[in-house]
Protein backbone atom coordinates (compact mmCIF):
# COMPACT_ATOMS: atom_id res chain seq x y z
CA UNK A 1 0.00 0.00 0.00
CA UNK A 2 3.00 2.47 0.89
CA UNK A 3 4.54 1.48 -2.19
CA UNK A 4 1.21 2.62 -4.46
CA UNK A 5 1.12 5.85 -2.59
CA UNK A 6 4.36 7.29 -3.23
CA UNK A 7 3.70 10.15 -5.52
CA UNK A 8 5.04 10.56 -9.06
CA UNK A 9 3.95 10.86 -12.74
CA UNK A 10 2.75 6.85 -12.15
CA UNK A 11 0.43 7.67 -9.35
CA UNK A 12 -3.03 6.64 -10.20
CA UNK A 13 -5.38 8.81 -8.29
CA UNK A 14 -8.79 6.27 -8.09
CA UNK A 15 -5.84 3.21 -6.77
CA UNK A 16 -4.44 6.01 -4.07
CA UNK A 17 -7.86 6.62 -2.78
CA UNK A 18 -8.42 3.54 -2.41
CA UNK A 19 -5.15 2.24 -0.44
CA UNK A 20 -5.27 6.02 1.52
CA UNK A 21 -8.51 4.89 3.21
CA UNK A 22 -7.49 1.12 4.17
CA UNK A 23 -4.73 2.40 5.38
CA UNK A 24 -6.68 4.82 7.48
CA UNK A 25 -8.86 2.07 8.79
CA UNK A 26 -5.95 -0.07 9.51
CA UNK A 27 -4.13 3.32 11.46
CA UNK A 28 -7.64 3.38 13.54
CA UNK A 29 -7.37 -0.26 14.77
CA UNK A 30 -4.25 0.94 15.95
CA UNK A 31 -3.24 -3.02 15.52
CA UNK A 32 0.66 -2.09 15.31
CA UNK A 33 0.80 1.53 14.21
CA UNK A 34 4.64 1.25 15.37
CA UNK A 35 5.17 -1.01 12.15
CA UNK A 36 4.16 1.29 10.16
CA UNK A 37 6.17 3.89 11.19
CA UNK A 38 9.22 1.61 10.99
CA UNK A 39 7.99 0.58 7.31
CA UNK A 40 8.07 4.55 6.26
CA UNK A 41 4.34 5.33 6.58
CA UNK A 42 4.81 9.03 8.16
CA UNK A 43 7.65 9.83 4.97
CA UNK A 44 5.23 8.67 2.10
CA UNK A 45 1.94 10.35 3.77
CA UNK A 46 4.17 13.39 4.07
CA UNK A 47 5.36 13.76 0.72
CA UNK A 48 1.81 12.95 -1.01
CA UNK A 49 0.71 15.83 1.37
CA UNK A 50 3.13 18.11 -0.52
CA UNK A 51 2.28 16.49 -3.57
CA UNK A 52 -1.40 17.33 -3.00
CA UNK A 53 -0.64 20.90 -1.69
CA UNK A 54 0.93 21.03 -5.33
CA UNK A 55 -2.10 19.45 -7.69
CA UNK A 56 -4.66 21.52 -5.91
CA UNK A 57 -2.75 25.10 -7.03
CA UNK A 58 -2.44 23.52 -10.77
CA UNK A 59 -6.19 21.98 -11.08
CA UNK A 60 -9.79 22.34 -10.34
CA UNK A 61 -10.11 19.17 -10.14
CA UNK A 62 -12.94 18.22 -7.09
CA UNK A 63 -11.46 14.69 -6.83
CA UNK A 64 -7.76 15.28 -4.92
CA UNK A 65 -10.17 16.17 -2.10
CA UNK A 66 -11.12 13.11 -1.75
CA UNK A 67 -7.24 11.51 -1.16
CA UNK A 68 -6.24 14.23 1.04
CA UNK A 69 -9.06 13.25 3.53
CA UNK A 70 -8.14 9.82 4.35
CA UNK A 71 -4.14 11.37 4.32
CA UNK A 72 -4.80 13.87 7.01
CA UNK A 73 -6.41 11.74 8.96
CA UNK A 74 -3.62 8.59 8.51
CA UNK A 75 -1.08 11.82 9.54
CA UNK A 76 -3.01 13.03 12.37
CA UNK A 77 -3.69 9.45 13.98
CA UNK A 78 0.50 8.15 13.01
CA UNK A 79 1.34 11.09 15.05
CA UNK A 80 -0.58 10.44 18.32
CA UNK A 81 1.82 7.25 18.23
CA UNK A 82 5.34 9.13 17.45
CA UNK A 83 7.59 10.92 19.11
CA UNK A 84 6.55 14.43 17.84
CA UNK A 85 9.99 15.93 17.63
CA UNK A 86 11.11 13.12 15.58
CA UNK A 87 8.48 14.06 13.22
CA UNK A 88 10.32 16.07 10.73
CA UNK A 89 13.18 13.18 10.36
CA UNK A 90 10.49 10.38 9.84
CA UNK A 91 8.94 12.84 7.12
CA UNK A 92 12.27 13.28 5.99
CA UNK A 93 11.26 17.02 5.27
CA UNK A 94 11.40 20.39 6.33
CA UNK A 95 8.82 21.38 8.86
CA UNK A 96 8.36 24.61 7.01
CA UNK A 97 7.52 21.88 3.79
CA UNK A 98 4.76 20.41 5.72
CA UNK A 99 3.25 23.92 7.34
CA UNK A 100 3.05 25.40 4.31
CA UNK A 101 1.68 22.37 2.37
CA UNK A 102 -1.45 22.09 5.37
CA UNK A 103 -1.75 25.66 4.40
CA UNK A 104 -2.22 25.27 0.88
CA UNK A 105 -4.98 22.34 1.44
CA UNK A 106 -6.98 24.59 3.85
CA UNK A 107 -7.38 27.33 1.54
CA UNK A 108 -8.23 24.86 -0.84
CA UNK A 109 -10.69 23.21 1.51
CA UNK A 110 -12.55 26.66 2.57
CA UNK A 111 -13.35 27.55 -0.57
CA UNK A 112 -14.07 23.90 -2.01
CA UNK A 113 -14.87 21.51 0.65
CA UNK A 114 -15.31 23.44 4.25
CA UNK A 115 -16.49 20.21 5.62
CA UNK A 116 -12.72 18.86 5.61
CA UNK A 117 -10.94 22.14 7.08
CA UNK A 118 -11.38 20.49 10.81
CA UNK A 119 -9.55 17.05 9.04
CA UNK A 120 -6.47 19.72 8.29
CA UNK A 121 -6.72 21.74 11.40
CA UNK A 122 -6.51 18.56 13.85
CA UNK A 123 -3.26 17.46 11.86
CA UNK A 124 -1.93 20.88 12.31
CA UNK A 125 -3.13 20.24 16.68
CA UNK A 126 -1.40 17.16 16.56
CA UNK A 127 1.78 19.01 14.79
CA UNK A 128 2.62 21.89 17.18
CA UNK A 129 1.24 20.10 20.27
CA UNK A 130 4.37 19.11 21.61
CA UNK A 131 6.65 20.61 18.79
CA UNK A 132 8.14 24.15 19.37
CA UNK A 133 9.93 23.72 15.80
CA UNK A 134 6.30 23.18 13.98
CA UNK A 135 5.27 26.38 15.98
CA UNK A 136 8.16 28.26 14.78
CA UNK A 137 7.21 27.34 11.70
CA UNK A 138 3.94 28.58 11.72
CA UNK A 139 5.36 31.83 12.80
CA UNK A 140 8.13 32.19 10.39
CA UNK A 141 5.68 31.96 7.69
CA UNK A 142 3.33 34.15 9.08
CA UNK A 143 0.44 32.33 9.06
CA UNK A 144 -1.35 33.09 12.20
CA UNK A 145 -3.75 35.51 10.30
CA UNK A 146 -4.86 33.50 7.55
CA UNK A 147 -5.67 31.06 10.47
CA UNK A 148 -7.64 33.68 12.23
CA UNK A 149 -9.44 34.19 9.05
CA UNK A 150 -10.88 30.88 10.21
CA UNK A 151 -12.44 31.53 12.91
CA UNK A 152 -15.82 32.17 11.80
CA UNK A 153 -16.49 29.65 9.48
CA UNK A 154 -17.90 27.05 11.98
CA UNK A 155 -17.84 26.15 16.00
CA UNK A 156 -15.73 23.20 15.69
CA UNK A 157 -13.43 25.22 13.21
CA UNK A 158 -13.18 27.83 15.49
CA UNK A 159 -12.23 25.46 18.86
CA UNK A 160 -9.39 23.99 16.38
CA UNK A 161 -7.70 27.06 15.70
CA UNK A 162 -7.82 28.11 19.34
CA UNK A 163 -6.47 25.22 20.25
CA UNK A 164 -3.36 25.53 17.73
CA UNK A 165 -2.99 29.35 18.75
CA UNK A 166 -3.29 27.75 22.51
CA UNK A 167 -0.26 25.11 21.18
CA UNK A 168 2.06 27.70 20.17
CA UNK A 169 1.09 29.97 23.16
CA UNK A 170 1.99 27.74 25.48
CA UNK A 171 5.61 27.16 24.55
CA UNK A 172 6.65 30.43 26.37
CA UNK A 173 6.90 34.27 26.19
CA UNK A 174 9.28 33.99 23.25
CA UNK A 175 6.71 32.46 20.91
CA UNK A 176 3.70 34.69 22.37
CA UNK A 177 6.10 38.03 21.55
CA UNK A 178 5.22 37.00 17.85
CA UNK A 179 2.01 36.37 18.27
CA UNK A 180 1.47 39.87 19.86
CA UNK A 181 0.61 42.80 18.90
CA UNK A 182 -1.86 41.89 15.98
CA UNK A 183 -4.78 41.15 15.38
CA UNK A 184 -4.86 38.47 17.62
CA UNK A 185 -7.11 40.27 20.70
CA UNK A 186 -9.26 41.35 17.97
CA UNK A 187 -9.97 38.29 16.94
CA UNK A 188 -10.10 36.75 20.39
CA UNK A 189 -12.81 39.74 21.90
CA UNK A 190 -15.21 38.31 18.68
CA UNK A 191 -14.78 34.90 19.81
CA UNK A 192 -15.84 35.71 23.49
CA UNK A 193 -19.52 36.87 21.53
CA UNK A 194 -19.69 33.24 20.43
CA UNK A 195 -22.59 31.20 22.35
CA UNK A 196 -20.70 28.23 21.95
CA UNK A 197 -19.09 27.15 25.71
CA UNK A 198 -15.99 25.31 23.94
CA UNK A 199 -15.01 27.85 22.10
CA UNK A 200 -15.16 30.83 24.67
CA UNK A 201 -13.33 28.27 27.04
CA UNK A 202 -10.33 27.86 24.59
CA UNK A 203 -10.28 31.81 23.71
CA UNK A 204 -10.55 31.87 27.76
CA UNK A 205 -7.18 29.69 28.09
CA UNK A 206 -5.77 31.50 25.50
CA UNK A 207 -5.53 34.73 27.03
CA UNK A 208 -4.76 33.29 30.32
CA UNK A 209 -1.70 32.18 28.91
CA UNK A 210 -0.84 35.62 26.71
CA UNK A 211 -1.95 37.59 29.80
CA UNK A 212 1.03 35.26 31.73
CA UNK A 213 3.87 35.91 28.92
CA UNK A 214 3.09 38.92 27.64
CA UNK A 215 1.84 41.29 30.23
CA UNK A 216 1.31 44.09 28.02
CA UNK A 217 -1.71 42.24 26.57
CA UNK A 218 -3.92 42.56 29.54
CA UNK A 219 -3.86 46.05 29.37
CA UNK A 220 -4.70 46.21 26.14
CA UNK A 221 -7.49 43.60 26.84
CA UNK A 222 -8.71 46.23 29.00
CA UNK A 223 -8.64 49.29 26.82
CA UNK A 224 -10.43 47.54 24.77
CA UNK A 225 -13.83 46.21 26.78
CA UNK A 226 -12.34 43.78 27.22
CA UNK A 227 -14.18 42.96 30.68
CA UNK A 228 -17.18 44.15 28.92
CA UNK A 229 -16.78 41.06 26.81
CA UNK A 230 -16.42 38.52 29.76
CA UNK A 231 -19.18 39.80 31.31
CA UNK A 232 -22.04 37.97 29.41
CA UNK A 233 -19.98 34.82 30.79
CA UNK A 234 -20.52 35.41 34.23
CA UNK A 235 -23.83 33.56 34.82
CA UNK A 236 -22.70 30.44 32.85
CA UNK A 237 -20.71 27.40 33.43
CA UNK A 238 -17.42 28.82 32.86
CA UNK A 239 -18.10 31.48 35.58
CA UNK A 240 -14.66 30.51 37.61
CA UNK A 241 -12.63 30.56 34.92
CA UNK A 242 -14.03 34.15 33.40
CA UNK A 243 -13.69 35.82 37.32
CA UNK A 244 -9.93 34.09 37.62
CA UNK A 245 -9.24 35.97 33.92
CA UNK A 246 -10.80 39.20 35.08
CA UNK A 247 -8.74 39.33 38.24
CA UNK A 248 -5.22 38.45 36.07
CA UNK A 249 -6.33 41.55 33.81
CA UNK A 250 -6.62 44.04 36.63
CA UNK A 251 -4.36 42.69 39.01
CA UNK A 252 -1.50 40.58 37.37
Amino acid sequence: MLRLLQPGPKLNLGVAMEFAWCLHYITCSQVNNDLLITHGALSTLGLLLLDLAGAVQRTEDAGLELLACPVLRCLSNLLTEAAVEAVGGQMQLRDERVVAALFILLEFFLWKQPSLLPEGLWLLNNLTANSPSFCTSLLSLDLIQPLLQLLPVSNVVSLLVLTVLCNIAEKGPAYCQHLWPGPLLPSLLDTLAFSDTEVVGQSLELLQLLFLYQPEAAQAFLQQSGLQALERHEETQLQDRVHALQQIALHG
